[in-house]
């Protein structure tokens, strides 16, 4: 009995056998006041023995923002503050140049012999252009023009080409070679005929659906059954 009397002494808050320690871990303590808070720890039990009230903050309730116009909202993508600008701080808007392309480029070309080239490609007029090699005319290709550039450079189209190369005197090593079978149907080489041959040369002729002829190689282009267009 005695021992259970000082056992409640000792964690009775107004005894003078009052142990701080054995009520920590006893299960039997009587509180005061049964409302007190509980703190977490002694920093934020010192300032209550000093008279200061610990009181919780305050729970803000969320409140909805009205919607912000789109214009004014702050941009999401950065962190990092912007400067904002007024009107006449804003950098000059400088209007840009289209950009221009091959296309725009031949549309442009309405003097000077490019200009004849234009007029052949917009009224689907059939060229004749004149092709040189390392020693002289190589031949010719009769075709309509599809595109073409400042450097002669000519993207041709339905082109029927004839040209003469030597004849060959050795003949074809056929040992060793092996024949493509897996060839897609679409790819076709150019049958080429021998329409003329002499002692040394023989002239070739072939149909091309697409050719494109670098400006370096053109000597000529003449246009095919040619009237000027009609004056505005």
């Amino acid at each position: 009995m005695s021992g259970r009397k000082n056992e409640e002494d000792k964690t009775d808050f107004t005894s003078p056998k009052f142990n701080a320690l054995t009520a920590l871990y006893s299960r039997n303590v009587r509180l005061p006041n049964p409302r007190a808070p509980a703190l977490d720890n002694m920093s934020r039990f010192l300032p209550s023995t000093s008279g200061v009230m610990i009181r919780p903050p305050p729970v803000k309730k969320k409140t909805e923002a009205p919607p912000e116009n789109p214009e004014n909202a702050p941009s999401t993508s950065s962190a990092l503050p912007a400067r904002r600008f007024l009107p006449h701080q804003m950098p000059i808007i400088v209007p840009r140049k289209p950009l221009r392309n091959v296309l725009t480029r031949m549309e442009e070309c309405t003097e000077g012999p490019l200009s004849f080239i234009r007029d052949c490609m917009k009224r689907k007029i059939r060229v004749k252009v004149f092709n040189r090699n390392h020693t002289g005319i190589r031949g010719y290709c009769e075709a309509f023009i599809a595109a073409f550039d400042k450097h002669l450079n000519l993207a041709l189209v339905d082109v029927q080409e004839c040209w003469t190369r030597k004849k060959r005197r050795k003949t074809t090593a056929l040992a060793g070679l092996t024949l493509v079978e897996n060839r897609h149907p679409h790819m076709r080489i150019p049958r080429i005929r021998i329409i003329s041959s002499t002692s040394k040369v023989e002239t070739c002729q072939r149909y091309v659906p697409q050719l494109l002829m670098r400006g370096e190689q053109v000597v000529m282009v003449a246009a095919q059954n040619y009237s000027p267009p009609p004056s505005s």
